[in-house]
């Protein structure tokens, strides 16, 4: 009995661990905002890898509808043990009138890199290759290629929510061909005369 006791203390006591998407340079900017708060060491080392050009992934530390950010001293979390949530991931179906549909997960909720480490997961909305993009904290649209006018449309909204943004994740766009994340292309505001 008490063997069981302590087991189901010490899954308790493991963190939820998610993932989000952050910039090359969030490593590096952590660090300074931690020292300039005075932590040091382990507690001012975010815990992310690289993911892919001009992205890193980062664990979080889910607590009901907050989260954080893990660091080096977070010793527990080794790797994701949340997986997205709902029939549609928490994506919302929209649409370009006249020209065609794409996804959009918006919840801040410290899983939308999930999509990075699992991209099986985004069978649910269409069996087709999509490309995803991640501007802003928080935020990941998705959308089927190939429609030059959606492809346009959605790559001049993904820039001007980078732009918009006092944290602005990234400009490029990335599909996963099966075994790696590539980057697509880099959405572009358009020029104005």
């Amino acid at each position: 009995m008490t063997a069981l006791l302590l087991f189901a203390f010490s899954a308790s006591a493991s963190p939820a661990v998610g993932a989000v998407m952050e910039p090359d340079d969030v490593v590096e900017q952590y660090r300074l905002h931690a020292n300039s708060k005075g932590k040091q060491g382990p507690d001012a080392e975010l815990l992310c890898k690289t993911a892919v050009e001009g992205l890193q992934v980062c664990a979080s530390v889910l607590d009901g509808k907050t989260w954080r950010y893990a660091t080096h001293a977070d010793a527990e979390v080794t790797s994701p043990t949340e997986t997205l949530k709902g029939p549609r991931l928490g994506f919302v179906r929209k649409s370009v009138d006249g020209i065609g549909g794409y996804w959009v997960r918006s919840e801040n909720d410290g899983r939308e890199g999930l999509i990075f480490v699992r991209p099986e997961a985004l069978k649910v909305l269409t069996p087709a290759e999509l490309v995803v993009a991640w501007p802003q904290p928080g935020v990941v649209i998705a959308w089927v290629p190939g429609n030059p006018s959606l492809d346009q449309v959605l790559s001049v909204g993904v820039a001007k929510m980078v732009e918009a943004t006092n944290h602005p994740i990234s400009q490029k766009l990335y599909r996963h061909d099966g075994d790696e994340w590539l980057v697509w292309g880099e959405a572009k505001a358009p020029q104005t005369p």
